[in-house]
């Protein structure tokens, strides 16, 4: 697993320190897989196949090439 550093404000950091049960590679790697889920949603490109149209049924977009459902 690779190693970043990040930075934190003063309040974060205090109310981090107060709340140690939480994981914070945890809740970043979850949070950065669902920033890049909704960018290719807003990008239109499909991770299974590369496609680049996608098609909304009012409830999930699906690859027009593969019919992979992003949810």
């Amino acid at each position: 697993m690779k190693k970043v550093t990040i930075t934190l404000g003063e309040k974060t950091w205090k109310w981090w320190k107060d709340n140690p049960w939480i994981n914070l590679s945890q809740l970043a790697e979850r949070e950065l897989n669902r920033i890049k889920a909704l960018e290719e949603r807003v990008l239109g490109t499909c991770p299974e196949c590369g496609n680049t149209k996608l098609r909304f049924d009012g409830k999930t977009y699906r690859c027009s090439k593969c019919n992979y459902a992003y949810r």
